[in-house]
């Protein structure tokens, strides 16, 4: 307990207002502000991997289990991103508190509890179907990919395929994403989990 605490109080020093610190203005970009959203996912991946790998349990406690550690990393996120908006505002303050739409905020917040459900039980499924340093290492080279092909696109891509990706990064834009990808990923979360809780049922 004592070191996922200090852990949690490490990340929202070092991401919460060391780079928000760094950033000041910047912090704000939409496009930043959006992979922030995405730290839970990382952030559940290997808490849901070491919780699920062994033994069988029952239907509602793999459901609450799952839920509670969903939860846990999308509260730590959202505590991170807390802090930076007020770190900016600490150190930028110009009478009045800079920060994005509530549109934008809600949607990505959404997107961001959704997701960390699907990645929970993307995790506990390779745990239980393997184990946990094979589900660690599967989600950690998936994150990997996943980063790698966002610089490739950003750096790499023809002028026509940038102009075309940066024209969907605004935050009215950001925000319509998040809020379909929310969607489809809460329903296909709570699918996947009934499944995930019936493959770890206890007889």
């Amino acid at each position: 307990m004592t070191r996922t605490l200090l852990t949690v109080v490490l990340l929202i020093v070092l991401f919460g207002i060391g780079v928000p610190w760094v950033k000041r203005y910047d912090f704000l970009d939409p496009v930043m502000l959006a992979a922030y959203f995405c730290l839970p996912l990382v952030l559940v991946a290997p808490v849901a991997a070491n919780a699920f790998a062994g033994s069988a349990e029952s239907t509602s406690a793999t459901v609450t289990a799952a839920l509670r550690v969903a939860f846990f990393g999308w509260g730590v996120g959202m505590a991170i991103i807390a802090a930076g908006l007020i770190t900016v505002n600490a150190v930028s303050w110009h009478g009045h508190v800079l920060a994005p739409g509530v549109s934008f905020l809600a949607s990505c917040a959404f997107f961001s509890a959704s997701a960390a459900l699907a990645s929970v039980v993307a995790a506990g499924l390779l745990a239980h179907l393997s184990s946990a340093r094979v589900a660690r290492t599967v989600l950690r080279l998936v994150f990997l990919a996943i980063l790698i092909a966002l610089v490739l696109l950003v750096r790499g891509a023809s002028p026509e395929l940038s102009a075309a990706f940066w024209s969907h990064t605004t935050s009215a834009e950001l925000a319509s994403i998040a809020l379909y990808a929310g969607l489809v990923l809460v329903a296909t979360g709570f699918v996947a989990l009934a499944v995930f809780a019936r493959l770890r049922r206890i007889e």
